[in-house]
């Protein structure tokens, strides 16, 4: 019986010593598998904090490039981006040459500051002059543009704007009462001169001021008598204001 006992309890240890044994197997394994998991972290960790560094060297290059050169940006932008700029600057500067070119010159051609428009023409032809006849001032004393023609005794605004007429007319001894207009393409303008001989020479004069449109034309008219002369100190003139 003592025997049995024994024997039990030496198998009985033997037992819990094996079962021991294979407990702090699997706990050494385990701790070998967290040895390798926490290796593992620790790798990636470092490979991350690298990835970070790098990004944050990055970063302050580029801001430290932004703030000292902005052209750096720029340089590394797509070049097709760069290139437009120029682009756009060429084909503005083209556009601006040729399209603004031509607005200047239409400026330049209508605007009164850039012309010199003004006449004064005197009459010395003692002819006689009919009733609504126009009246001619052949000799021209000033023509800056050649807008009055004394030929024909007209003047035609080469540009709009106002313009101011200035007439004397000298009546000779046996006209009598003489009425000379301001005529706008043939239309009164209510600008009027009178004056009258009766034995004796009378001069007479008048200033208007017109707005004109481009091609309008003015001249002076004997109005409401008939067969009139003048002297040679009548004169017409006009320029644009």
């Amino acid at each position: 019986m003592r025997t049995f006992v024994f024997f039990s309890l030496i198998f009985a240890t033997g037992q819990a010593v094996a079962l021991e044994d294979e407990t702090i197997r699997n706990i050494l394994n385990e701790l070998n598998t967290l040895k390798t998991i926490v290796a593992e972290q620790q790798s990636k960790i470092q490979l991350l904090e690298k990835k970070l560094e790098s990004v944050s060297e990055q970063n302050r290059k580029t801001e430290f490039n932004f703030n000292t050169d902005p052209e750096v940006l720029r340089e590394k932008m797509n070049p097709s981006q760069t290139k437009v700029p120029e682009t756009f600057k060429k084909t503005n500067a083209v556009s601006n040459t040729h399209f603004g070119g031509r607005r200047n010159a239409r400026l330049l051609s209508s605007s009164p500051s850039t012309q010199n428009v003004g006449f004064t023409a005197s009459r010395q032809d003692g002819s006689t002059v009919h009733e609504n006849g126009i009246i001619v001032f052949e000799t021209t004393i000033t023509n800056a543009g050649s807008a009055y023609n004394p030929t024909t005794g007209i003047f035609q605004a080469p540009v709009s704007g106002l313009y101011v007429f200035f007439y004397d007319i000298e009546c000779s001894k046996t006209n009598g009462n003489t009425y000379v207009e301001l005529v706008r393409d043939g239309a009164r303008t209510g600008v009027q001169a009178y004056c009258h001989g009766l034995g004796d020479v009378d001069n007479s004069a008048t200033l208007g001021v017109l707005y004109l449109g481009a091609g309008d034309t003015v001249w002076l008219r004997l109005y409401d008598v008939d067969n009139r002369t003048f002297g040679g100190k009548t004169l017409f003139s006009g320029f644009l204001l």
